[in-house]
């Protein structure tokens, strides 16, 4: 369906004065639609991801954080890469302090 009527304006469409408005943002929401319906929607893309990312982003710290922990192991490995191969050194501690008790 086609009108061949002239566009309306935003004054007769809404039926508020359009000239010289001050520009607030959230003033302007008053005036062009439903206000509720643009809160909920700004909670729904911006205040909900922010607290999962941050309710993901804590426990990863912490688990980041623990994991820097010196433990003690009995065994080492270092690897080191090269160009075209890898290097594998293992430092194993020795026994003989285990040793020395026993003899005792």
């Amino acid at each position: 369906i086609v009108s061949h009527d002239p566009p309306r304006t935003i004054e007769d469409i809404f039926e508020c004065r359009q000239e010289h408005n001050p520009f607030w943002a959230r003033q302007r929401l008053l005036l062009w639609g439903n206000y509720k319906l643009l809160m909920k929607a700004e909670y729904l893309f911006f205040y909900i991801p922010t607290v999962i990312i941050l309710g993901l982003c804590i426990p990863a710290f912490t688990t980041i954080y623990a994991l820097e922990e010196v433990v003690a192991s009995t065994m080492t490995v270092k690897v080191t890469g090269r160009q075209w191969y890898w290097v594998y050194e293992v430092e194993s501690p020795t026994d003989d302090a285990e040793e020395d008790e026993d003899d005792e």
